[in-house]
């Protein structure tokens, strides 16, 4: 009903201005009707609506009148409704503030104390609904202990910021920073206070102050000497490790400038830790030299850091300064034990890494980083044994869980023969490691066997001499009793040419006799005139009868106008009898039985070599042949073609050593399944003089 009312009336004030335009019609019409019933001055239409001008005026006038006086009321209404709605919005506007505002808000009457409004903040604070708090007094229901200290009412101040504790339903204090007002509140003048819960920040307070002890207490107790420095220069502080390491009392260094205590090269330079901070690093560290109070040296470890304020800015550097004098001294006993390790390493004739658990090469000196390629990451049995898994039984693995050295040796495939040792120790991590050296025994295994075979062949060349003893006395009875026969016999007479024949065969078992002395024989005398036909001649002595036995033809091309040369027969001997030896094999592999191609072709002749002149001989069979792959290896010690058993793999390589050391060269051609030819040349010069001119005293031959 009220709504009803009010909205009624609203609709009249807003069509006041029409009324009075309506009460100036209904004037109109009445001042008609007076002059017609009242007065009897004529007819009523005549009054109506033809006036006299006079009474057209006052009428007009009258109408005017009551138009203006509703234009005014209308004015006047209008202008008080909006105040009206200005001082409710203001009023919602003010409750949305206060309703909203995230701090609690209460209005205390100023005469009676008593709480007049609570915001829903407020209400949260003190834990209980608006009808549990509005009519209470402050003093008695907020902050009891506060009764009569009331700055703004007790101790006559217009306004008041303090901390307070304030009291919640439960009874427990909450700490609060209160701000109180004076304002105005329904006519009557109330006490605006706002309440800010303080209990997190005083509890951040609380944990920052205590971390500022901590941090305190940590940097006065570190372990390095630490200052604090400003973008000025000045040190703002200093800890007692600092103290102890300049020898200078705290006290003495706060607010001094850091290029006058513990200075060092670095000041004034563009290396200045402050500057460096200051113009954009974030951490600078260098190893300086310093000097203490008392003058003496000390190394230690700068490390600067920046320490900024709140706005982000850089205030200054923090300084650290760990002594390593006695550090440095040791290090420098141990850079100079690993330089001096590493020489030795390095100037191995061996190759030397070191192997994890893993198998995995962490250390490589020159010689094995020659054989990896300078590869960073590889392991042992690929580079030691071309292999893809670790070895069976791995000696490495042995030496790691024995903690014991362990030896062995192995061939590889292109014939070279080498030694390893590992030799277990602890890393710095703590981990198992072993040193590995691999040396090359090649050579050495090669000169055992050369030495083996030169003390068989003298146990056979003694041996042989023995039997060769044993042997030419009978054949010569013989052939003493074989010259009589003849003697006492005819021409014609069978007798007579039997023993012709044992002569014959007796000579013949005498030159082989005599051929086996010479190969046999150790030659310790130097280089002599020798006959190339002679030596081969020499060769197939002791070859023809197998070569013979395996239905092997032997053709010879020999040139008779050969010179002589300085050689040493007995070594030349030993070569040619080890090529006609692998022709043999060669041969025989490829044709079981007799064949037409089954032929070994010995030839001799001179040919010039660089300006020089040389004896050629050479030896061609038409056998297995060799593989491109073996070609590069064949004259490598203990390579060898030969199934196992059947070849030392030293017979090619001491001959080429021994035609080497005649000054000649010894070369192989040969292509697989259908020739095989082996060339032997020469010199028949000694130094540069003639063959016809030596001198058997001459010591250059």
């Amino acid at each position: 009903m009220f709504f009803h009312r009010e909205h009624t009336f609203q609709g009249f004030r807003d069509r006041l201005l029409l009324t009075g335009i309506f009460l100036g019609v209904i004037y109109w019409f009445v001042e008609a009707s007076v002059h017609y019933y009242c007065f009897d001055e004529g007819p009523f239409w005549e009054h109506a609506f033809r006036p006299d001008v006079h009474e057209t005026w006052m009428r007009a006038l009258v109408a005017i009148l009551l138009v203006l006086f509703g234009f005014y009321g209308q004015s006047l209404i209008n202008q008080r409704r909006r105040a009206e709605m200005a001082v409710i919005e203001r009023e919602k506007e003010s409750s949305l503030i206060l309703e909203n505002n995230p701090v609690a808000i209460v209005l205390i009457d100023t005469e009676s104390r008593e709480i007049a409004y609570v915001n829903t903040n407020a209400q949260k604070m003190v834990g209980l609904p608006v009808k549990g708090i509005i009519g209470n007094s402050c003093h008695k229901f907020l902050c009891p202990s506060e009764k009569g200290k009331c700055p703004v009412l007790d101790l006559g101040q217009s306004i008041d910021i303090s901390e307070r504790p304030l009291l919640n339903c439960s009874g427990d204090t909450i700490p609060v920073l209160k701000s109180v007002t004076r304002v105005q509140y329904q006519g009557r003048e109330h006490l605006l206070e706002a309440f800010l819960d303080i209990t997190e920040q005083r509890r951040m307070q609380q944990a920052v102050k205590q971390a500022h002890i901590e941090m305190n207490q940590i940097f006065q107790t570190a372990s390095v000497g630490m200052r604090v420095i400003d973008r000025e220069c000045n040190i703002l502080k200093v800890n007692r490790a600092f103290s102890e390491l300049t020898g200078i009392d705290a006290g003495d260094i706060v607010g001094q400038k850091c290029y006058n205590v513990f200075a060092g090269d670095m000041c004034h330079t563009s290396d200045c830790p402050l500057r460096k901070i200051l113009g954009g690093d974030t951490l600078a560290e260098y190893a300086v030299s310093k000097k203490r109070a008392d003058g003496s040296p000390l190394e230690c470890i700068l490390t600067a850091t920046r320490y900024e304020e709140s706005n982000g800015h850089v205030a200054g550097i923090v300084e650290s300064f760990k002594d390593v004098t006695e550090l440095k001294s040791v290090q420098q006993v141990l850079e100079s034990e690993r330089d001096r390790l590493h020489r030795i390493l390095f100037h191995q004739f061996e190759s030397v890494g070191i192997i994890n658990v893993d198998f995995e090469l962490e250390y490589q000196n020159d010689l094995l980083k020659r054989q990896t390629d300078g590869l960073q990451t590889c392991y042992c049995y690929r580079v030691f044994r071309n292999m893809d898994a670790p070895c069976a039984d791995c000696l490495m693995r042995k030496a790691l869980v024995t903690g014991t050295i362990q030896r062995f040796e192995f061939d590889t495939r292109d014939g070279k023969s080498f030694e390893h040792t590992y030799t277990p120790f602890l890393g710095q991590d703590g981990g198992k490691k072993a040193v590995v050296s691999q040396r090359d025994i090649t050579q050495r295994k090669a000169s055992i066997a050369a030495a083996l075979r030169s003390e068989h062949l003298a146990a056979i060349g003694e041996l042989a001499a023995g039997v060769a003893h044993e042997i030419n006395n009978p054949i010569t009875g013989i052939i003493n009793y074989g010259q009589l026969i003849v003697n006492k016999t005819n021409e014609g007479d069978p007798l007579n040419n039997i023993s012709h024949r044992i002569i014959k065969e007796g000579d013949r078992i005498a030159a082989i006799v005599k051929s086996l002395l010479s190969f046999a024989r150790q030659d310790n005398e130097g280089k002599k005139l020798v006959h190339m036909k002679e030596v081969i001649d020499d060769s197939l002595t002791l070859t023809r009868a197998q070569l013979r036995k395996d239905g092997i033809e032997l053709v010879l091309e020999l040139d008779d106008n050969l010179v002589p040369f300085p050689a040493k027969a007995q070594e030349l001997q030993q070569v040619f009898v080890n090529i006609i030896g692998n022709s043999r094999y060669a041969l025989n592999e490829k044709y079981k039985q007799t064949h037409e191609s089954k032929r070994l072709l010995i030839k001799a002749a001179t040919v010039a070599d660089s300006g020089r002149s040389a004896i050629q001989a050479s030896f061609t069979d038409w056998g297995a042949g060799i593989s491109p792959e073996s070609m590069d290896q064949v004259m490598r010690p203990f390579y060898s073609t030969k199934p196992k058993g059947k070849g030392t793999g030293l017979g090619l390589s001491i001959s080429h050593q021994i035609i080497e050391n005649h000054g000649g060269k010894l070369r192989i051609q040969s292509d697989l399944g259908k020739y095989t030819t082996v060339i032997v040349e020469l010199p028949v010069q000694c130094t540069n003089k003639m063959v016809h001119a030596y001198d058997p005293k001459d010591s250059d031959c």
